[in-house]
């Protein structure tokens, strides 16, 4: 039977425009497309979503080691990050009926600054039964740990749990520890997925 069923959150739950994000943040000062695209690929960005730095230690590590955002404040990136992110409607009118059979949890790969970005537009996570953020367990999907404290933050057992991502890395990992898993591409597959594992969607 299943318990659980653990949603990734960009773009599963959530659109993220990833171009929109650049062209916002580029748009700040003393930063342009090169900056922010160097800055994106730099271990900080990893460090962030493992909860190593909290927003202000984040912008400072930034003002530091690139020269940037000086006099940006949490609250203005707070701003900013909303924009790229809209609620994937299809997928998201499907949790109210699932909560009725099975609890639904967010398994996600993200940080401080997007959270709050996200919650301050949606209150998402007030919707879900639990979250499971990497800056909050200190690992990152495809990485064993954070599919392990899923696990225990749903007690329940692997094979007890659906995860579904568009990540196929994400998917393979959460296979190969018994949970049984779906690559997000479109509402169909994913309503079929669930419909398979016995759940009504209507």
């Amino acid at each position: 039977m299943i318990k659980t069923i653990f949603f990734d959150l960009g773009n599963v739950l959530v659109h993220v425009d990833k171009d929109l994000a650049i062209r916002e943040i580029a748009n700040l000062p003393g930063l342009d497309l090169d900056r922010v695209m160097q800055i994106a690929a730099s271990n900080i960005e990893t460090a962030f979503e493992k909860g190593l730095f909290s927003i202000e230690g984040y912008i400072d590590e930034l003002q530091q080691r690139y020269n940037v955002l000086h006099g940006i404040t949490v609250e203005q990136l707070v701003t900013i990050w909303q924009k790229p992110f809209a609620i994937n409607q299809p997928v998201w009118e499907l949790v109210p009926t699932l909560k009725r059979q099975a609890a639904v949890i967010l398994l996600s790969n993200t940080n401080e600054l997007h959270i709050r970005a996200i919650e301050a537009k949606y209150s998402l996570l007030k919707e879900l039964d639990n979250a499971v953020l990497s800056f909050r367990v200190g690992a990152r999907k495809p990485e064993e740990q954070i599919y392990r404290e899923a696990l225990q933050i749903a007690a329940a057992d692997p094979d007890e749990c659906l995860f579904i991502d568009d990540l196929p890395e994400n998917v393979a990992v959460a296979q190969q520890l018994g949970i049984h898993s779906h690559r997000f591409e479109t509402v169909e597959g994913l309503e079929t997925f669930l419909t398979d594992f016995g759940f009504y969607i209507n």
